[in-house]
């Protein structure tokens, strides 16, 4: 594929718009308890609406029991569901350690997608699928043969992680990646869901996650033929009549808009619950569990390492580096001596520190 795409005072703006609710929910300490609360409230709402979108019928509370394991069912919208939650849940695990973009990664992505095990074989589709209309039966595209997939995947994974692209800005990297992916059409089924998870976890390995707050797919649904003719732009429906070669300014325009209304509105309920709370919030209330066991660590044992946080919580040195690296971030940790080149010890910031003590 040799998409094109060019930068309009539409993508500028709503980038800005974006930037500045990130700032907004980066800053304002909220009580951590609130923080679970809509973490757990958006993720419910991100598996509804991206099965939905893919016709499931389970209605919000449905899918919120689903997901608590109060509904136990074989059926295939509940399944669907299920394995949805899961694919989540290992992207968000797979972003704790930074995992790049990779076709290792997108086919474990589409094995719990189908419900199947990660240790099984998973691989590209190997006929011709069509996407038509519901009703008429009219196709509405008609995506690469097979026999181009695996390498149209490569080179659109090989462009994502080249040098040209290092310095675009993560939400249209996450846009320009979600069209490229629907548009080479895998897979037989689970397209659409893959390419929504992976924009979403391209989000967030680049610090654009807004704290899980946020979700896209509700307003996707909301008018779901505007999302489907942003993605098909007028375009012949056929993948080498114009597809392979697009300009998709237009479906970044949709893309980055509908970004830049879901963060504004977190945005703006961050804001309201920091206002609402800022008198009687304590320092304590802005630490996860994890935090708080780490400040416990180093009140009692002064420094920590990153191997000490690697023990405790079963995980290895590369995903303890990258917890760090967002805590030293938010200004949680700081380096106890800048000298220090390898086996580093933390200790908490001045901030946390008087609070705690």
């Amino acid at each position: 594929m040799n998409i094109k795409w060019n930068y309009t005072n539409q993508l500028v703006n709503d980038l800005l718009k974006i930037n500045k609710a990130k700032e907004i929910v980066d800053l304002l300490e909220i009580p951590i308890s609130i923080e679970e609360e809509i973490k757990k409230e958006s993720l419910v709402k991100r598996v509804h609406y991206s099965t939905k979108i893919e016709g499931n019928n389970l209605n919000l509370n449905e899918v919120k029991n689903v997901i608590e394991n109060k509904i136990d069912s074989h059926e295939r919208n509940v399944l669907e569901v299920r394995n949805y939650y899961n694919a989540l849940l290992y992207l968000n695990k797979e972003a704790d350690k930074n995992v790049p973009i990779s076709e290792d990664l997108i086919l474990k992505v589409h094995n719990l997608v189908s419900g199947k095990h990660l240790a099984h074989k998973n691989k590209y589709r190997d006929g011709q699928n069509v996407v038509a209309d519901s009703i008429t039966g009219a196709i509405v595209y008609l995506p690469p043969e097979a026999k181009d997939v695996s390498t149209l995947i490569k080179q659109m994974i090989k462009r994502y992680n080249s040098k040209a692209y290092k310095d675009i800005p993560a939400p249209i990297k996450a846009g320009v990646f979600a069209y490229e992916f629907v548009t080479i059409h895998p897979f037989w089924d689970g397209n659409g869901r893959c390419a929504r998870l992976l924009a979403t976890y391209i989000l967030k390995i680049h610090n654009y996650d807004l704290k899980g707050f946020y979700v896209m797919e509700e307003f996707y649904d909301k008018n779901i033929t505007e999302y489907y003719n942003s993605l098909q732009m007028g375009l012949h429906h056929n993948f080498y009549f114009g597809r392979n070669n697009a300009n998709i300014t237009k479906w970044l325009e949709y893309f980055i808009s509908t970004m830049a209304t879901t963060f504004e509105i977190v945005g703006n309920r961050v804001k309201e619950i920091y206002e609402n709370s800022k008198e009687k919030i304590s320092i304590l209330d802005t630490l996860d569990k994890r935090e708080r066991w780490i400040a416990n660590y180093i009140i009692t044992n002064n420094k920590i390492k990153a191997k000490d946080i690697a023990t405790h919580f079963k995980i290895n040195l590369d995903t303890a580096n990258n917890w760090i690296k967002k805590w030293l971030e938010k200004g949680f940790l700081v380096r106890y001596d800048n000298n220090q080149k390898r086996n580093v010890d933390y200790i908490l910031t001045d901030k946390y520190l008087s609070e705690l003590k």
